[in-house]
């Protein structure tokens, strides 16, 4: 039978000095930080994400309310408002993709430029 037996690892974690332990817990941070994913993004990848955002967040002048107003409208005019207002949507959901796609690009210009 030993008098003494070996520390395990947790004995001898505890048995280090205080700056040790700091240098420890310094270094074990350090390198959980950086192997965070947001900090190997390609510039690319980054102004795809912000345009992506800021195209979501700018309101657009049209979509398919308005177009179908605008489509019940001229239906009226010429006799058919459901039919109008039904193509006025489709027009109005086609120009609304149109806008979110020319901001999209317009702020991943903007970002890729900087």
């Amino acid at each position: 039978m030993r008098s003494n037996p070996k520390p395990g690892p947790a004995e001898r974690l505890w048995s280090f000095s205080f700056s040790a332990k700091l240098l420890l817990f310094s270094l074990l941070l350090v390198s959980t930080a950086a192997v965070d994913p947001s900090i190997a993004e390609t510039k690319s990848e980054r102004c795809t994400g912000y345009a992506h955002q800021a195209a979501q967040a700018t309101p657009t002048t049209t979509g398919v309310a308005r177009g179908a107003a605008r489509g019940a409208v001229i239906g009226a005019v010429t006799g058919n408002a459901g039919a109008g207002a039904a193509t006025g949507a489709v027009v109005g959901t086609v120009r609304k993709q149109q806008q979110q796609h020319h901001s999209f690009q317009y702020y991943y210009d903007k970002c890729m430029s900087r």
